[in-house]
């Protein structure tokens, strides 16, 4: 895809051409993610739920934890317990 323009209003929005809206399966209402890369500005769509979803699925498969339940609460939520039970 060949570099698209648009142009920033005052209150600095800019409208995504619809070829790139296109591409990139971006919906209305859906939240995007920008980031700076030293003097470029790069924007990231956020997609769907189930794509997150399969993400967190694959780098859970990935670190041999999907599917399983944690051996014992991690040390904060312990202390948080004993706080609200002191309390």
């Amino acid at each position: 895809m060949s570099l698209m323009y648009a142009t920033v209003t005052s209150k600095g929005q800019v409208t995504l051409p619809v070829e790139l809206r296109r591409a990139l399966d971006i919906k209305p209402g859906q939240t995007v993610g920008f980031r700076q890369d030293g003097d470029r500005a790069i924007m990231e769509s956020s997609g769907s739920v189930e794509a997150v979803r399969d993400m967190l699925e694959r780098a859970a498969r990935r670190n041999g934890t999907w599917g399983t339940a944690p051996d014992e609460p991690p040390a904060w939520q312990e202390a948080a317990v004993r706080r609200y039970a002191d309390s």
